[in-house]
């Protein structure tokens, strides 16, 4: 069975006071939560809320304020507010600051550009941080997609990078040459390869739309629609696998993604009715991605086949918004190839070469070393 490395922290944080980052995927099996671990050994200054809130209260895109947690008696940091980044001040009197998140396997989730802006507040205050590892959900064996930088990313990184967050953080700190003492507490028992149901640990969802892994895996694919007037599922029982919208066929768009063949998916036809964000208390007609084989599945390949199934059947009525499916390819060159005609398997036929050449240069040269 995977082990988190709890008891390795504690040693690094005897008689230090420290910030915590985390969400409710901080849980540790059998040890508890471990903002409650800290807390018993008197570690505990000061939490820090990510996206989606400490306990994961908070729904996509919800603005988190500071607070004070009741239970725990400390402070919590927002960090997804106007700060997206722990401020001098908040860091003021901490010796340490620690991170432990989990991460969603694909580049548009928060968490590990929240983490790299916490490693830069590290690195401008003189503090070190620590990071202890979390599994990357899909599996490191495999990165998929276009390669490219965000607003936090200082190294262009695959659409699905297979790296975990405290593999994030060591590029990170490479890329960026941080003057910064980073200490990631690694996992152990768990090969690079594995899948997080393949750990023995316990599904934590670290925000309320990826409830199963099964979701997390057609989040790498379906995020772009986010982008889009068709619903992702948010507000259903199966976020990120169903997707449709009032105005859809699903047969006609369950045929379509079928005809397409697709490694290792199978589109069924669905209805729903999602209960908030987009169509809300709508029919919402369309399909359920089911993945049959997930080592061949290619989940942004796959995205990239959704948005023009949903215009090759409804041009009329399916719509975009340009910015934001820039902002979750990190780069408008995917979004006007599409449009300009390029058919989907060409244009992912480039993104093969781009991940093998990240994997190459950073996992090979920087991560693998360091673990």
């Amino acid at each position: 069975m995977t082990l988190p490395g709890a008891e390795r922290l504690l040693q690094l944080l005897a008689g230090r006071r420290a910030g915590l980052v985390t969400g409710p995927s901080g849980w540790l099996g059998a040890g508890g939560h471990l903002a409650d671990l800290l807390a018993a050994h008197g570690c505990l200054a000061a939490l820090f809320a990510p996206e989606h809130g400490v306990w994961g209260d908070r729904q996509a895109g919800e603005r988190i304020d500071d607070a004070r947690d009741a239970r725990l008696g400390c402070p919590v940091h927002s960090l997804y507010g106007p700060a997206a980044r722990p401020t001098a001040a908040q860091l003021d009197g901490l010796d340490v600051l620690v991170g432990c998140l989990q991460d969603a396997g694909a580049r548009p989730y928060t968490y590990a550009q929240t983490l790299a802006g916490c490693l830069d507040a590290c690195a401008e205050t003189g503090r070190p941080m620590i990071v202890l590892d979390r599994p990357t959900p899909l599996g490191g064996a495999i990165a998929q997609g276009n390669v490219a930088a965000g607003a936090f990313f200082a190294v262009p990184t695959p659409m699905r990078p297979g790296l975990t967050v405290g593999e994030h953080l060591r590029l990170y700190q490479a890329a960026r040459a941080l003057d910064v003492e980073l200490a990631v507490v690694p996992l152990l028992n768990v090969p690079r390869h594995r899948w997080y149901d393949e750990t023995g640990l316990p599904w934590v969802a670290p925000s309320p739309n990826l409830p199963t892994l099964d979701s997390a895996l057609c989040f790498a694919a379906t995020v772009v629609l986010e982008a889009t007037n068709a619903s992702e599922g948010r507000g259903t029982t199966r976020p990120f696998e169903l997707l449709g919208a009032p105005w859809c066929d699903g047969h006609a768009l369950a045929e379509e993604l079928d005809r397409r063949a697709l490694p290792g998916l199978l589109a069924r036809p669905a209805a729903f009715i999602p209960s908030f964000s987009k169509h809300a208390g709508e029919v919402c007609r369309g399909v359920q991605l089911h993945v049959t084989d997930r080592l061949r599945f290619d989940a942004p390949r796959t995205g990239l086949h959704v948005l023009d199934a949903l215009r090759c059947r409804h041009p009329g009525a399916f719509a975009v918004d340009a910015a934001a499916l820039d902002a979750r390819y990190h780069t408008g060159a995917v979004r006007e190839a599409w449009q300009a005609g390029v058919p989907p398997d060409d244009i992912a036929a480039g993104w093969v070469g781009e991940s093998a050449a990240f994997q190459e240069r950073w996992v090979d040269q920087v991560v693998t070393p360091l673990s």
